[in-house]
């Protein structure tokens, strides 16, 4: 016996013989502990899915009643009789086991209904790109939008777009020149913030893991919205929103677009940026951990451009052009025979 079988047994299913076995099996003492498995994934991993219109639940609940019903009466006495208190559970299961499948099956249309074609009975199929430290990636998307990945970015797409809409999930920076469709908008999904558009270009730097979230538009339009931010809010070209955890703060300037682009030409450009900003991206720039040991350095302005310089010509630029000092903690073998990323620690000269 497996979980599948089960799966079908439960969603009503199997034909009499078949459900009979099922029925049979899981009254017997010794596959307690198994039945017990298969219901808990079953439950947890949602696996029933919706496809196409909405069922009919009453016609499904009176069929599923029906069927248990039946295979009630087919179970074998002596059984019965050896069957333990936690088997009679499992057999009350059975019996709300229809009741059970509302939920379930309500919970998980809505779940995957952004993965599944309304219209459509076939499942949307995904891809994802990581980009490793260093790396810059480009990806053409269905509908002929473009997609720029800055390292250590995480991108998650659907080989087809619904009908309705254009979802994908990002977490990490990229730049997007996105087709036009008013009647399918493009929406970013990424932890700190939803970016709502139909057609535009613009650039995220949004790594959930620093709790910071920047998207710069340079044509169109976009609309964001987040559980951090009391209502949507609207950005134009030439304007740059930001969401720092951090501080809590949410503010929007306006900015020169392509300055937060060049990155894509392997340039780094900061103009009046504030250190604490600044290191966060020199750190995956370096593929390092840069830290400001002093709070005094995290609104400190700098204003450098970068390209092919190394990481130590930055340090050194950045300690003539700033009143700080640096330690360096030399990369470490660890035990899983990986190596732990160089640290650099930021003073404020006294």
């Amino acid at each position: 016996m497996n979980k599948d079988l089960l799966l079908q047994y439960l969603s009503g299913k199997l034909e009499k013989p078949a459900a009979r076995e099922v029925v049979v099996w899981m009254a017997l003492p010794e596959n307690e502990m198994l039945v017990r498995s298969y219901l808990t994934e079953i439950w947890e991993e949602n696996r029933v899915t919706i496809k196409g219109p909405v069922p009919d639940f009453d016609s499904m609940l009176h069929s599923i009643h029906n069927r248990i019903a039946l295979l009630n009466d087919d179970v074998p006495e002596q059984t019965l009789r050896r069957q333990s208190p936690v088997q009679r559970f499992l057999r009350g299961f059975q019996k709300v086991a229809a009741v059970l499948l509302i939920p379930l099956m309500v919970f998980t249309a809505w779940w995957f209904g952004r993965q599944y074609l309304q219209t459509d009975s076939q499942k949307l199929t995904y891809r994802e790109i990581f980009t490793k430290p260093g790396c810059i990636t480009k990806v053409e998307l269905a509908d002929g939008t473009e997609v720029w990945l800055n390292d250590g970015t995480r991108l998650r797409y659907p080989e087809k777009f619904e009908r309705k809409e254009r979802r994908v999930f990002v977490d990490g920076e990229a730049y997007f020149k996105v087709t036009h469709n008013a009647k399918r908008p493009f929406i970013v999904e990424n932890p700190l913030m939803t970016t709502t558009v139909t057609g535009t270009e613009f650039n995220l730097n949004a790594y959930s893991q620093d709790g910071y979230f920047e998207a710069t538009l340079t044509r169109g339009h976009i609309a964001l919205s987040s559980d951090h931010i009391s209502k949507k809010v609207d950005i134009k070209p030439g304007e740059q929103a930001r969401l720092n955890l951090e501080n809590k703060s949410f503010t929007i300037e306006p900015v020169n677009p392509m300055q937060y682009a060049a990155w894509r030409e392997g340039k780094l450009i900061f103009v009046d940026e504030k250190l604490d900003i600044a290191v966060k991206k020199l750190s995956r720039w370096y593929n390092v951990d840069i830290i400001l040991a002093d709070d005094v350095l995290k609104d400190m302005p700098i204003t450098a451009t970068f390209r092919k310089e190394q990481l130590m010509q930055t340090l050194g630029l950045l300690k003539k052009a700033l009143p700080i000092r640096y330690e360096i903690t030399a990369e470490k073998q660890q035990a899983d025979q990986t190596y732990s990323r160089k640290q650099i620690k930021i003073y404020a000269k006294p």
